[in-house]
């Protein structure tokens, strides 16, 4: 009760009795209200602004792996806030974060490993992470990662004799496909793409990373992804899910 007291204190702007709140129940070992008034010192609310203040209450709250503790520690060690620009720390806590499902942190470390695109370990795990920040509805993971806005096709035959092979023989196909109508196209312009990932349960996935001069190109996420989504089709179905960052 006394939690939502501060937090309908806080809507209203009153500060002051928020701040008296929380204060309080951070005796009781509350790491929500740790992190809320990491977060006032953060922001300068109804307290001077202390940013070395912020970053002890958000560490008091990430020993009990809050998440907004995590994620505002995350955000001051990637953008110099109090602290030196530390960007492995940032990915640390933004991990954290991430595991506790915050999804603003799951677009954020997505971004970060994802500038890498020769390391196919980062780019493995930034696709997961903007995967779900995607599906829980962030505008901009759904921006970026291009066919995430495509539902599963239902399809009245399927392709029984591709489904029927073992994975090494699927994955061999596809990437027999991409090598043969899909990367030289690219390579012409300077580009390139790379499969992170292919799933074939409990549906067929595939994820692909563009490279070179096809990262951030606007023509890439349209135009080639329906080249990328029509030969994949001939070789297997309909029944395919692509995502492509």
């Amino acid at each position: 009760m006394e939690h939502r007291a501060a937090l309908e204190a806080y809507k209203n702007r009153d500060f002051k009795k928020a701040f008296e709140i929380w204060s309080e129940e951070v005796n009781y070992k509350n790491d929500q209200a740790m992190a809320n008034l990491g977060l006032m010192y953060l922001k300068g609310e109804g307290v001077e602004k202390d940013f070395s203040k912020a970053k002890e209450w958000f560490e008091k709250a990430s020993v009990y792996d809050n998440d907004s503790a995590n994620f505002n520690l995350a955000l001051m060690y990637q953008t110099k806030i109090g602290v030196e620009e530390d960007i492995n720390k940032a990915i640390e806590y933004f991990r954290k974060a991430v595991d506790k499902e915050h999804v603003q942190a799951a677009f954020r470390l997505a971004l970060i490993l994802l500038k890498d695109r020769q390391n196919l370990e980062s780019l493995k795990e930034g696709f997961d992470c903007m995967i779900k920040a995607a599906q829980n509805g962030h505008v901009m993971a759904k921006v970026q990662l291009t066919g995430s806005d495509k539902n599963l096709e239902e399809v009245s035959e399927l392709n029984q004799f591709f489904r029927a092979q073992d994975l090494p023989t699927q994955l061999e196909k596809v990437n027999d496909a991409l090598e043969r109508y899909i990367r030289p196209i690219l390579k012409k312009d300077g580009g390139d793409i790379v499969l992170i990932d292919y799933k074939n349960e409990p549906e067929i996935e595939l994820r692909l990373a563009y490279q070179g001069n096809c990262v951030g190109c606007s023509i890439a996420s349209t135009g080639t992804y329906e080249m990328i989504k029509n030969t994949i089709e001939q070789i297997i179905d309909k029944r395919v899910r692509i995502f492509i960052l």
